[in-house]
């Protein structure tokens, strides 16, 4: 019998593949569709089992194809959505579909939900052991790509953490540094891995909607509040409650995120009943969060509440060993998406890769091998296809966020440290090495690369 075949309906390229490449490494034959088009294509070949339908989609909504596919009847549709409202589940399990999960959805859940709604998958899948020396050594979190002394030490905390049954934790760093993807990590390889983890950013929304998203609301408790709501806070209830961008909460509802978190219970908007839930709370921000204290834009009380578990998450330019695993990791997706071979960067490239600033962190490091993908006529990316800003290969890596000034010279720290990066660089890592190119008795180079947490 063969394995179950699944296809990922996800017009976010990250999203899709990664879904799809852990689907492949469990066992499971998968493939990506972006578009809604793409996927009625695909399904009407009878090859696929099951469908994960996002909801939102560039050409058509979920509800739609469930509507079309209603006439395969051996096809076993999960929805996935990020718009959790109860009238959705309702509306899409009316519609035909099996199952309803929440984005980001926990790794252990979607698989558990394939296998209930296609007995067959539960019976013929056989996981795959994940490749030696990979560079994650903390199985669910298996998307965290690192090798840095910096995120392994991260890492150890993380480990450390998801063994108890935590309150609450902050994670802090710039943006783009890759703290969402850590929380679901947190949330994946701990006791409530195999509950809902429910995430809201709270810079995207204004206070009053944020409120009634994290609390809920009754039905004509304010003029837009058509029907009852249920709130992320009761969601969440059993599992993980992600707070990103707390830093941007309006001060007012702080006290109120606060009491809820004390007390573990709330009150939908509207109403006097009081609901209990239990969670666990990850909040994050790209703040200087003792900065928002002093300003007062931030509750002292409410920091010391969330900060049980403190986690800072370094820049990239202060994590250099994690570049080439990361943008190994980013060519696969890309190579994929846009069917090409690309074997990797050519070495000129690369240093410059390597002794950029980053500003924009993981984040920025992906859009760039994209571009590289889709510029490249050849199987590497070169120096043309990277198009950073100008004289990025004299950034130092070191040097804090801003614009390139060509009329502003660098320091002498900045200077020395570029030296000694790139002495380490031509050295493969080798500090002895380093100190020879450098011209420094190697207790001084040991000194300055402690100096500067230049991270070997």
């Amino acid at each position: 019998m063969p394995n179950t075949r699944v296809l990922v309906v996800e017009d976010n390229v990250l999203v899709g593949h990664a879904v799809r490449d852990m689907l492949l490494d469990s066992g499971y034959e998968a493939e990506v569709a972006e578009t809604g088009k793409a996927a009625d294509k695909l399904i009407k070949t009878g090859r696929f089992d099951v469908a994960l339908l996002d909801m939102v989609l560039p050409d058509t909504t979920g509800k739609k194809l469930l509507k079309a596919w209603d006439k395969y009847a051996e096809l076993r549709i999960i929805v996935m959505t990020a718009y959790g409202e109860v009238n959705t589940a309702v509306d899409c399990l009316q519609g035909g579909a099996s199952e309803f999960l929440v984005k980001p959805v926990d790794k252990n859940l979607l698989l558990r939900s394939i296998e209930k709604v296609c007995p067959k998958a539960a019976k013929n899948v056989t996981p795959k052991l994940p490749p030696k020396g990979s560079s994650s050594k903390f199985g669910a979190a298996e998307e965290v790509i690192f090798t840095s002394k910096a995120m392994t030490r991260a890492m150890d905390v993380v480990s450390m953490v998801s063994n108890s049954d935590f309150s609450s934790l902050l994670i802090t760093g710039e943006s783009g540094s890759g703290k969402g993807m850590l929380s679901r990590a947190i949330h994946r390889m701990g006791s409530r891995a195999d509950k809902p983890f429910v995430e809201i950013n709270c810079s995207a929304l204004p206070a009053n909607l944020i409120e009634s998203e994290l609390f809920g609301h009754k039905r004509g408790a304010f003029t837009d509040a058509k029907e009852d709501k249920m709130g992320l806070f009761e969601m969440a209830n059993g599992g993980t409650l992600f707070l990103d961008e707390i830093g941007d909460m309006d001060f007012k509802l702080q006290s109120k995120l606060l009491k809820a978190i004390e007390e573990k219970s709330f009150r939908r908007i509207g109403c006097t009943n009081t609901i209990k839930v239990d969670i666990q709370i990850i909040a994050a921000t790209n703040h200087n969060i003792f900065e928002a204290i002093n300003n007062g834009s931030f509750r002292l009380d409410l920091y010391y509440r969330l900060s049980v578990i403190p986690l800072e998450i370094s820049p990239l330019r202060e994590r250099q060993a994690d570049i080439p695993l990361l943008c190994e990791h980013f060519i696969k997706i890309f190579s994929r998406k846009f069917g090409r071979r690309i074997r990797g960067f050519k070495k000129d490239a690369m240093d410059i890769l390597m002794n950029y600033c980053w500003p924009g962190n993981v984040r920025e490091l992906s859009n760039v091998v994209e571009r590289g993908c889709i510029l490249t006529r050849s199987e590497e990316i070169e120096v043309s296809h990277l198009m950073l800003p100008k004289d990025s290969s004299l950034i130092p890596t070191g040097m804090k966020q801003q614009a390139v000034n060509d009329d502003q010279p660098m320091t002498l720290s900045e200077a020395e440290e570029r030296a000694i990066r790139i002495a380490i660089q031509k050295a493969d890592g080798n500090k002895n090495e380093a100190a020879r190119i450098l011209g420094v008795h190697r207790t001084t180079l040991y000194k300055k690369l402690e100096e500067y947490k230049i991270d070997i």
